[in-house]
């Protein structure tokens, strides 16, 4: 019996689709799943920050230990910052925990509050306030942070990561490790409702440490004014506008019917 084969119709090899469809397809699918991703991991970042503990604070605040390299050592200003930051500490019932300064000689002026109690207050700051007050409604901003938590929701998605990869795997774990060294290159980021609430615990411990709130706006008036960027410069900004915050905080001691009396002076460590 002779054998016809039947004549090849269709070539498996080759799609019937676009190739150009189907790699569309499915990078609009990769790109979905890790918004959804993304998205889930918002969400559980609310439910993670209340249940991280501050045994895993204090582990989470040896990857940021390379930022207090450049610490002043036991230095007299350093030792006057504490003295202040403490003062304020006991005002507000923050005893939880210990709150360690860091005074880093760096021309930023700004403070910086990171996990496990670690507050950095760079040089450039200490050359722009003029009072005592002043230094402690910024020292109170940062403790408003720790309050609100905001120091670990600073960290964003990674945090939620790094939580349920220690929970599973161990602090030690290769995987958890990892996660550690990826957040590590994560910058730490407040919004800028973070920042008013903790604009408002300041506000709150200058008047119980001194009993008015003399000196809260005072530097971020000298802000406003010495701003060249613009109120365009903010609109991603995590810090609000200088001006807005200026008028928020004078609002709200006009609402609070707060005193406003004499600063006192800066101690002699901490004058530049």
């Amino acid at each position: 019996m002779k054998y016809t084969p039947r004549p090849i119709t269709e070539n498996v090899n080759v799609s019937k689709t676009s190739p150009f469809r189907e790699f569309v397809t499915l990078t609009l699918g990769v790109l979905g799943t890790l918004l959804v991703v993304y998205i889930l991991l918002g969400l559980a970042l609310d439910f993670v920050v209340p249940r991280v503990s501050l045994r895993m604070e204090d582990h989470l605040s040896s990857l940021f230990a390379h930022v207090y390299e450049n610490e002043e050592k036991a230095s007299p200003t350093a030792e006057s910052l504490q003295s202040i930051l403490d003062q304020l500490v006991s005002a507000g019932d923050f005893q939880d925990r210990q709150y360690r300064i860091h005074l880093v000689s760096n021309k930023m002026v700004n403070a910086l509050a990171f996990p496990g109690g670690h507050i950095l207050v760079f040089s450039g700051l200490l050359e722009k306030v003029q009072s005592e007050n002043e230094l402690a409604m910024v020292l109170g901003h940062e403790l408003g942070h720790y309050r609100n938590k905001d120091h670990l929701r600073g960290m964003g998605r990674g945090l939620v990561l790094v939580f349920f990869s220690t929970i599973t795997f161990g602090a030690s774990s290769q995987i958890s490790g990892f996660l550690q060294s990826m957040l590590l290159k994560t910058e730490m980021k407040f919004s800028q409702k973070q920042e008013k609430e903790a604009d408002v615990w300041g506000l709150k411990l200058i008047r119980k440490l001194y009993g008015h709130v003399g000196g809260a706006t005072d530097f971020f008036k000298r802000l406003s004014k010495e701003d060249k960027a613009g109120r365009l410069s903010y609109f991603f900004a995590t810090h609000p506008y200088p001006e807005d915050r200026v008028r928020e905080l004078e609002s709200m001691i006009k609402e609070r019917n707060d005193p406003v009396l004499e600063t006192r002076p800066l101690a002699p460590p901490l004058r530049q």
